[in-house]
């Protein structure tokens, strides 16, 4: 039986849990898919329960093989929580977290060694913080991996851009989920920030493809001929980022 609350209701639906959204004036039906979550059903409201529960069938294996792709994602890349000792991925090496107590207002993060420092202020301070997980601390987190990431992917693209004679007119910072750069026809190039729990070469890759772009505004053999003039290995680096783009989930907000 279905459970109902507003214009959301829920079934089961083999073994998953279904939540249907419903919409005014909606007349096609959609799925969307997330993980550990329920599937999400966009509907009008006027849509009948049988022909939502008909479309789910018809895309039973599509579900399937996601779910299941979800579940090697987890396993290969678990969650990290925000707790003392956990492991972080940042510029090629996992860093452990250690908690420490400042006395500064609020909470801020910085890199000492092999070692990514929470700093808490001793008003928050008790002795269940190096035992606790700590989720609203994320933004304090966010916060370092970006500043860091602008700080030291411009760094890199000053590097490259002397070395390849070519030169962004602006260079900005966005956050997308699996776009890692783009670069416009204005000669203005975007690195997502989230670049930076990758390792060096990985990100000296995305630089030179985005400033190559500046020459060739596709992706032509030119265009690859100039890559692999300043990355020879790019193709194995742009497999290895492919592979391993959900390394930078733990910074997506919940």
């Amino acid at each position: 039986m279905a459970s109902k609350a507003k214009d959301t209701e829920s079934f089961s639906f083999s073994n998953w849990t279904v939540e249907v959204h419903r919409r005014p004036m909606r007349r096609s039906v959609s799925i969307y898919l997330y993980p550990q979550r329920p599937i999400k059903v966009v509907a009008g409201k006027m849509t009948s329960q049988k022909v939502i529960y008909e479309f789910l069938l018809a895309k039973r294996d599509w579900i399937e093989k996601h779910f299941n792709k979800f579940e090697e994602l987890a396993e290969k890349f678990p969650k990290r929580k925000i707790q003392s000792y956990q492991k972080f991925p940042f510029f090629g090496q996992d860093l452990a977290l250690r908690m420490t107590i400042t006395v500064l207002a609020k909470a801020f993060v910085a890199r000492q060694d092999d070692e990514l420092r929470l700093h808490i202020p001793r008003n928050d301070w008790s002795a269940e913080v190096l035992t606790d997980e700590h989720p609203e601390l994320l933004a304090v987190i966010r916060d370092f991996y970006k500043r860091e990431a602008i700080k030291k992917i411009t760094e890199r693209t000053q590097h490259w851009a002397e070395q390849m004679h070519l030169f962004p007119k602006t260079l900005k910072f966005r956050e997308q989920k699996t776009r890692w750069g783009s670069c416009s026809s204005r000669g203005a190039i975007n690195f997502n920030w989230r670049l930076i729990v990758f390792k060096p070469e990985i990100i000296d890759y995305v630089i030179i493809h985005e400033l190559a772009h500046l020459r060739h505004m596709n992706h032509s053999a030119a265009f690859w001929n100039l890559v692999e003039a300043h990355c020879p290995a790019y193709e194995n680096f742009m497999k290895e980022l492919r592979e391993s783009q959900h390394l930078c989930e733990f910074l997506t907000p919940q």
